[in-house]
C-alpha cells in the first residue's frame, strides 16, 4: 500500500540499554520502579517483573509437583504402570530444566535492571535475600505475586525466543519475515543496501525484535515498537547483552504436557541467539532502535507525521480495538509515497473480550477500509498464497 503527504519533524525512541521509555528500569526490595511514568504504569512494570520472578515457583507448583501429586495418587498397580513408562522420570528431568530455564529469567530481569537488585550468579545468597524482601513488600501492599495471566506470558515470552532467536526458528521466520523482506527489497532494489539507511522504517508491535533487527540487516534504519514490558524486557536481553552466538540453552518446552509426541520433543534445548546482534551488518549507516510505548500515542503524535519510508506490520493489525485509528497513525506517520508491508489474519485480538470495544471486520471490508482511508493497493496476497505458522 502507497500513501500521500503530511510533514514534521523526525523523532526516535531508542531502546538500546532502555526499558520504559527510555529510562533505566530500578528495581528495589521495596517493589518500587524509580521512572518518570504514571505510577499504574510503574506498578504494571513491577507486576511483569514479579511474575519473571515467580517463574521457578510457579511452574514447579503448578506443573510439575502437581504432577507427581496425581500420579501417587493413582492405585499401586496403575502407578507401576505409569513408572514403567519413564513418565515419573520424564517429569523429574523437567523439574531440573525449570532450575536451568529460571537461570535464564533471572539473567533476563536483571539485564534490564540495576540498583538495589543483586546479580543472581555474582551474590546468590544477597539475591536470596533481595528477592524474600522484594516478596514481603508485595504482599505488604497487597499485590499478589503474580497474575496467572501474567505467567502465561512468561511461559510464552521463552516460546518466542524459539521463532525469533534460534536456528530452530528460520523456517517460521522464512514463511512470515520473509516476504515482508522480499517485498521491502522489491520496494527499493534501486537503493543499494549501503545507502539504505536514509530509508526509515517503522515496525509495530516488534515482539523481541527480530524482524526489525533483520530489516536493519538488509542496510534500513529500522525502529521496532513495543508495547508489552514482557517483550521490552526480553528483547533488551537478547539485543544488548548477548555477548556470543548460541550463548543462552533454554528449554522452551518443558512446561507443555499435552499433545506431545516424544518426551525428547518435550525437553529438548534451544541455544539462542543464532546470530549476533551487535555485528549487525552496515552498523555505519542503518541504525537500529526499539520504542517503548502505545502505537498510535507515539506515532499518531505531530512529531512523528511523514517522517517513515515504510511501515511493515506483522500479525498486528488484529491486536487494535478500532483499526481506524491504527490505520489513521500510519497514514500521518508516512511520508508522501511511503510503502505500508502487511502480513497476517483478522483474529481480532479483543472481540467478546468482557470490558474490551473491539471493531470486527472481515478480510474484504478491512480491504475496503483501507483504500477509503486514502491507501493505493498494489498487490495482494491472501493466505492461498502465503503459508505461515505463525506462533
Amino acid at each position: 500500500h502507497t500513501r500521500s503527504p503530511t510533514s514534521s519533524n523526525h523523532h526516535l525512541h531508542d531502546h538500546d540499554e532502555n526499558c520504559a521509555g527510555g529510562e533505566r528500569l530500578r528495581v528495589t526490595a521495596d517493589g518500587d520502579c524509580e521512572a518518570s511514568e504514571q505510577e499504574a504504569e510503574a506498578n504494571a512494570l513491577m507486576d511483569v517483573v514479579a511474575a519473571f520472578l515467580s517463574y521457578k515457583t510457579f511452574v514447579l507448583n503448578s506443573g510439575i509437583y502437581r504432577r507427581l501429586h496425581h500420579i501417587d495418587e493413582l492405585s499401586e498397580r496403575h502407578r507401576e504402570i505409569v513408572s514403567s513408562l519413564g513418565t515419573i522420570d520424564k517429569i523429574k528431568n523437567a523439574e531440573k530444566l525449570v532450575r536451568e530455564n529460571y537461570k535464564f529469567v533471572l539473567g533476563l530481569v536483571h539485564s534490564s535492571s540495576v540498583g538495589e537488585m543483586p546479580n543472581p550468579v555474582d551474590d546468590p545468597e544477597e539475591f536470596k535475600r533481595w528477592y524474600q524482601s522484594f516478596c514481603e513488600s508485595r504482599t505488604r501492599a497487597g499485590s499478589a505475586m503474580a497474575k496467572s495471566s501474567h505467567m502465561e506470558k512468561v511461559l510464552s515470552t521463552l516460546k518466542q525466543f524459539v521463532r525469533d532467536w534460534s536456528e530452530e526458528g528460520e523456517r517460521e521466520r522464512a514463511q512470515t519475515y520473509g516476504p515482508i523482506l522480499q517485498a521491502l527489497e522489491d520496494e527499493f532494489a534501486h537503493v543499494a543496501p549501503r545507502d539504505r539507511g536514509n530509508i526509515h522504517v517503522l515496525v509495530p508491535g516488534a515482539g523481541l525484535g527480530r524482524l526489525a533487527f533483520d530489516i536493519c540487516c538488509r542496510g534500513f534504519s529500522c525502529q521496532g515498537n513495543e508495547f508489552s514490558y514482557f517483550m521490552l524486557l526480553a528483547s533488551n536481553f537478547i539485543l544488548n547483552k548477548s555477548e556470543v552466538v548460541n550463548q543462552h540453552t533454554i528449554y522452551p518446552f518443558v512446561h507443555q504436557f499435552s499433545n506431545v509426541v516424544s518426551a525428547s520433543d518435550q525437553l529438548r534445548a534451544v541455544r539462542v541467539p543464532d546470530v549476533l546482534p551487535s555485528e549487525m551488518p552496515y552498523a555505519e549507516t542503518a541504525r537500529f532502535s526499539m520504542s517503548a510505548g502505545d502505537f498510535i500515542e507515539i506515532y499518531g503524535a505531530e512529531d512523528q507525521w511523514a517522517q517513515w519510508d515504510a511501515i511493515v506490520t506483522c500479525f498486528f493489525m488484529d491486536t487494535a480495538n478500532n483499526v481506524l485509528a491504527y490505520l489513521d497513525a500510519m497514514w500521518n506517520a508516512m511520508k508522501p509515497g511511503a510503502v505500508w508491508i502487511n502480513i497476517g489474519p483478522l483474529l481480532w485480538h479483543f472481540d467478546n473480550i468482557e470490558g474490551e470495544s473491539s471493531i470486527e471486520l472481515t478480510r474484504d471490508e478491512f480491504v475496503a477500509l483501507v483504500t477509503k482511508v486514502g491507501f493505493v493497493m498494489e498487490e495482494q496476497q491472501f493466505k492461498k498464497r502465503i503459508s505461515a505458522t505463525y506462533t
